[in-house]
């Protein structure tokens, strides 16, 4: 594992007027983090969502500041992500299981780059062949290699 995909709810938390200190000290504690365009597409879907006003203003520009940052560690959906996405839904129909698209493209780019998702929803990636971090409670759950 070389290190963390964010899940949308991780970002999330930054926007927040008070962020759980767990998650400030989990983000400041790993170098090597990284961003999907799917997380990225979530965050502009609920900010398109806000009422015009200065919350959406702040938020955009919060927004745009952190692209523009982290601008060379967003990983696209290419073929390999969309292979392992493909390959992590139907494993999980076969199981009884829904796997959200975007929880599956996720979990897709996360396991082409070697890397663990950090995120509250654990367990929205059992299952799959993917590490998971939570970083509200700290630890890490490896995920069950079955390639």
């Amino acid at each position: 594992m070389n290190g963390f995909l964010l899940d949308t709810n991780v970002v999330s938390e930054l926007t927040r007027d008070t962020p759980e200190p767990q998650v400030i000290e989990f983000l400041t504690g790993h170098s090597e983090l990284w961003f999907s365009t799917i997380v990225l597409h979530e965050l502009e879907f609920g900010l398109r969502l806000l009422p015009d006003g200065r919350r959406r203003e702040d938020l955009r520009a919060m927004l745009e500041d952190f692209m523009e940052t982290y601008a060379n560690r967003i990983l696209p959906v290419a073929y390999e992500e969309g292979q392992w996405a493909a390959k992590f839904r139907a494993d999980a129909r076969r199981c009884g299981r829904v796997l959200h698209l975007g929880d599956a493209l996720i979990a897709g780019t996360a396991r082409a780059h070697d890397l663990a998702i950090a995120t509250r929803n654990v367990r929205d990636f059992n299952g799959l062949d993917v590490a998971t971090a939570n970083p509200w409670e700290g630890g890490l759950y490896p995920g069950e290699r079955s390639v």
